[in-house]
């Protein structure tokens, strides 16, 4: 994708902005109150809450606003975020695994209410016996819950002394956090386990099925779980992590699959699976799932399930199959049913159906969670319609 340089910052920063198919205001836009939108990443780069940011809006299909600011690597001056810069997803990678799984039982191989230890004999026993795809999907199985999801100082890493090994049973150690339905209790776990049915189902293995049936028919060019070696220096990075990340593992047949946090990819690229979602299941003449299906999987599930949520101590927590979804009890400014997930690191995903919206952005930075910069971003973004 080709960016132009545009110097309205020229005493700091430079903002680089992709191609668009319209303006803000053709879309329904109000410009002035979206151009808040760089001054404040540019005050949150200066002050150094994040490293850099980029963002892309569309509306009814058409890109309006695509733009990126900051360096593109925290450990080294080797240039600028662009629009079209890598970042890995995180969590969002959730996202994708939840439409392979839905598309399993689309083509009826699995059900939602399906016991997991029919495919998982690990699980088959009095603990687990009774947790369920559905429970998977909407974090409210009951098991492993992600290090320092409450709070606590020094959050236990499962793995072990012996690294993935016998990884299944390592998540299944101990009690249950809640009985399976009773409360929300984010499980990258549980979405390890979702890979794993996918690849023992489909017969082949969790980030092949994916490229084969998302991201191939999507032409998500740059979305990637191992980022080819020429592309290295294109890929965002914020500390030596995010740069260890991206070399190859030697042997991912013993690891889980990568269905929790494994994917990398682009703005453009995240804002065609958003809108494939949003036009119901459909990209151009590639159907990935159905109408029915879609519905299904954004619509509001959980009512009155307690979660933490970080300290958050919600007592109606909402949510969809692999997604948030903003609720009308929310403060937050998404519409009501608009459907969404953030990664670590921090990277965003927003449907809004009511207003035809797709909202997608990067803002890195080595805090883990930096409030204005997500809370204040979709204020001055939904505030912005006319």
């Amino acid at each position: 994708m080709g960016a132009n340089l545009l110097n309205t910052n020229p005493a700091s920063l430079h903002i680089y902005e992709g191609i668009t198919a319209a303006s803000p205001q053709d879309v329904g836009l109000h410009p002035q109150q979206l151009g808040k939108l760089d001054v404040h990443f540019l005050s949150l780069i200066e002050n150094g809450s994040i490293q850099s940011a980029s963002y892309l809006i569309a509306r009814n299909g058409k890109v309006a606003a695509w733009k990126s600011m900051g360096k593109l690597d925290g450990t080294a001056d080797r240039g600028d975020l662009q629009p079209d810069s890598i970042r890995k997803l995180a969590s969002i990678t959730k996202t994708f695994t939840t439409v392979a799984l839905m598309k399993l039982v689309e083509d009826g191989k699995l059900y939602l209410d399906q016991p997991v230890c029919t495919i998982i004999e690990e699980l088959n026993n009095p603990t687990h016996q009774d947790i369920t795809l559905y429970h998977l999907l909407t974090h409210t199985s009951g098991i492993l819950p992600v290090g320092g999801y409450f709070n606590e100082p020094y959050p236990n890493p499962w793995w072990g002394t012996n690294g993935m090994e016998d990884w299944i049973r390592k998540v299944l150690q101990g009690p249950l956090y809640y009985r399976p339905g009773e409360a929300y209790n984010y499980s990258s776990a549980g979405f390890l386990l979702l890979g794993e049915i996918i690849q023992r189902v489909s017969g082949v293995p969790f980030e092949s099925f994916v490229i084969e049936n998302i991201i191939e028919p999507l032409q998500l060019e740059r979305t990637f779980f191992d980022v080819p070696e020429s592309l290295h220096g294109q890929v965002c990075v914020v500390d030596q992590w995010d740069v260890n990340l991206l070399k190859p593992q030697e042997d991912y047949a013993k690891l889980p699959p990568r269905s929790d946090s494994g994917l990398y990819s682009t703005l453009h690229d995240m804002w065609k699976f958003g809108q494939m979602l949003l036009n119901g299941g459909a990209w151009n003449s590639e159907r990935i799932l159905g109408r029915r299906t879609v519905e299904l999987m954004t619509r509001r599930h959980l009512f009155g399930k307690p979660a933490y949520q970080w300290g958050g101590k919600l007592q109606d927590k909402p949510h969809a199959l692999g997604f948030d979804i903003a609720a009308d009890h929310m403060t937050s400014f998404e519409t009501q049913g608009t459907f969404q997930l953030e990664g670590a690191g921090r990277s965003a995903l927003f449907v809004d159906p009511t207003e035809q919206m797709v909202v997608v952005f990067f803002v890195p930075s080595v805090s883990s969670w930096v409030p204005l910069s997500v809370l204040g971003t979709k204020q001055i973004i939904w505030s912005s319609l006319m």
